[in-house]
C-alpha cells in the first residue's frame, strides 16, 4: 500500500494531533515539523501500534493488581470479621480518624 493511501486511512480512523505527536523523534528538525530523509508512514504507524500496545498491557497489568487486591482486602474482612464488615462504617472509623456528629 502506498503511504499516501495508508496515511490517508489511518488519519481519517486516528486523531491527527494525537497521531503527529508520533512524529516528533523522526523530525529533522521541530521548527518546521520536515521529517528525517527515509522515514516512512509506517515508521510513526509502528511506533504509534507499539504504544498502545504497551499502555494495554500496562492497564491489564494495573487491573490484574487492582482485582487481586480487592479480593484479598475482601477475603480477610470476611474471615476476620463479621460478614457485613465491607458495609459497616463503625468498623472503619475511629475516633482517631473521625469524630461521630452528636
Amino acid at each position: 500500500m502506498d503511504d499516501s493511501v495508508k496515511a490517508e486511512f489511518y488519519l481519517g480512523q486516528l486523531n491527527y494531533y494525537r497521531f503527529r505527536a508520533y512524529c516528533l523523534p523522526y523530525e529533522e528538525e521541530h521548527a518546521s515539523h520536515r521529517l528525517r530523509a527515509g522515514t516512512h508512514f509506517d515508521d510513526v504507524l509502528n511506533l504509534y501500534i507499539f504504544d498502545r500496545e504497551l499502555r494495554l498491557l500496562v492497564l491489564d497489568a494495573i487491573e490484574r493488581l487492582e482485582v487481586s487486591l480487592r479480593t484479598q482486602f475482601a477475603y480477610h474482612l470476611s474471615h476476620n470479621h463479621e460478614t457485613d464488615t465491607h458495609t459497616s462504617k463503625r468498623k472503619f472509623l475511629t475516633t482517631q480518624w473521625y469524630t461521630p456528629e452528636a
